[in-house]
């Protein structure tokens, strides 16, 4: 049976905010024009490919210290790993993401998605917003390309305009379908056509929560990871009416919510709960 509510039990506000900037710092007016219009832009460049080349050794140290855990395991470690924890403040990304939400940033997830070759996962068609007690739906999705990505290895697909809607009924997963994640929208063609994400290690992609998206296994020989940093303004709240953690990765909290997550010493794997 479809679901339109997937957090019942708390009251939740899921609506499009448009991005409001006459002064960008990096983005053009034709781009915060796109992303309002179409919910995402990809790709833009960030890092080079030195940079990349390093970002994607960090990544194979974590899976190295992940103590078996498989290879979407890596899920809220900016709270342990120096490293994670300096991707997300980078001053160049969080350019980016200021134009499109303001001076005041902060950080709540962080999570690496690697499909391996032949794994067979998906990530079925879903709205980021139906996952998290948050509200309102104001946040923004950077996946940074840890790889290159090209169309056979399960790309990120997403469907342009399709976060205009709301919350869009969903379907708990099925077991055959693999999915890495939990949630179905079966009906996700009736929204319009899926624009693929093909990207260059280093480069971004940004969406925001209520674009559906998903992508297909990865059917090449080759891995295709790529890690998700997630920011919103210090105004969405969570469950606790007391507060949370999160990096305050820009600017302040002043109503002092958000207590923020001081920089690692190291990079240690987050305990499994």
């Amino acid at each position: 049976m479809p679901i339109t509510d997937a957090l019942p039990d708390m009251e939740r506000e899921l609506k499009f905010y448009p991005a409001e900037n006459d002064e960008p710092k990096v983005l053009s007016g034709d781009q915060i024009d796109q992303f309002n219009r179409d919910g995402y832009l990809c790709p833009l460049g960030v890092f080079d490919g030195e940079e990349a080349n390093a970002n994607r050794a960090y990544f194979e140290k974590l899976m190295a210290q992940a103590d078996g855990r498989n290879s979407y395991s890596i899920n809220g470690w900016h709270r342990s790993c120096a490293g994670v924890w300096d991707l997300v403040t980078d001053e160049r990304i969080l350019n980016m993401v200021e134009d499109l939400l303001g001076p005041n940033l902060v950080c709540t997830m962080t999570h690496y998605f690697a499909k391996m070759p032949g794994d067979g996962k998906r990530v079925s068609w879903h709205q980021d917003a139906s996952y998290w007690p948050l509200t309102p739906s104001k946040v923004v999705t950077v996946w940074l390309a840890i790889d290159d990505v090209d169309e056979t290895m399960g790309p990120m697909q997403v469907i342009p305009r399709s976060h205009v809607h709301g919350q869009i009924a969903f379907e708990h997963s099925t077991k055959e379908e693999n999915n890495v994640l939990g949630q179905t929208v079966t009906n996700a063609g009736d929204f319009g056509e899926p624009v693929s994400f093909v990207m260059k290690a280093g480069q971004v992609s940004v969406h925001t929560d209520l674009l559906l998206h998903g992508s297909e296994p990865n059917g090449s020989e080759r891995r295709r990871c790529g890690l998700t940093l997630r920011y919103m303004p210090p105004d969405v709240r969570g469950r606790d009416p007391e507060g949370q953690a999160a990096i305050v990765a820009r600017g302040e909290d002043s109503s002092g919510y958000w207590k923020h997550i001081e920089r690692p010493v190291g990079d240690r794997p987050l305990e499994r709960r």
